[in-house]
């Protein structure tokens, strides 16, 4: 007996157990089907959605960590496969990065673009009396990140970089669902919500530049 107990201590590593590994996987799926589930109810009916996420109980951190941080990896991985798959073809010449800066790179990006997402709530919040709505942080913190769900899903299309020019149809969207947002979330009033977007937009634009060139020099900071 006591040679049995030996064997099943050597079998089950310490702190880690199969009911735990279960409860991870039944966890993350749970949370990939809410994440799918949240894109196909924006996509599908934005007002309704946006209602429902208006009387959520979360926080901020629970939204940038829960929501945000698994689709910004969306793009990065998604662009890193597509870019050894297929290649990423300049001038006509197949431009391929070192692994190591392209690793770096995707790793920059992921954490600029959960950064872009809470700075982009807190100017919307900060912008919020200048358009007769109300201040509210989480409110505009979830504004931020379920409006840019169909940007980071859009990273889809990267694993075969010829289709990068449909990330502008998701853009699009994302500022439509910024447009419906504003005024569910921060009280915006109907008639202050284009300009309320426009100036939102604009920001969230400069960010994305920025992101992309901060992105791109640390990639290429290799091969300087």
């Amino acid at each position: 007996m006591p040679a049995d107990n030996n064997n099943q201590e050597r079998q089950a590593p310490r702190g880690f157990s199969a009911a735990d590994a279960r409860a991870r996987a039944e966890e993350a799926r749970a949370k990939a089907e809410f994440i799918l589930s949240r894109a196909y109810g924006l996509l599908r009916d934005p007002r309704r959605e946006w209602e429902q996420i208006r009387v959520e109980a979360t926080s901020v951190q629970a939204i940038l960590i829960g929501y945000v941080a698994p689709l910004a990896a969306v793009p990065p991985l998604c662009g890193l496969i597509g870019a050894y798959a297929f290649g990423l073809h300049y001038g006509g010449v197949d431009v391929r990065p070192p692994l190591d800066d392209a690793l770096v790179g995707a790793l920059v990006s992921f954490v600029a673009s959960v950064a872009m997402v809470f700075l982009l709530g807190l100017l919307i919040n900060a912008l919020a009396e200048n358009f007769d709505a109300d201040r509210n942080d989480l409110a505009s913190q979830k504004v931020a990140a379920y409006a840019m769900t169909p940007a980071f899903l859009s990273g889809l299309f990267s694993l075969w970089p010829p289709l990068w020019w449909l990330s502008l149809i998701a853009i699009a969207a994302s500022v439509f669902l910024l447009y419906r947002g504003l005024p569910a979330l921060m009280k915006a009033p109907q008639d202050r919500a284009l300009g309320y977007t426009a100036t939102v937009a604009i920001a969230g634009l400069v960010s994305f530049v920025i992101l992309f060139s901060l992105s791109s020099c640390v990639t290429g900071a290799g091969r300087l």
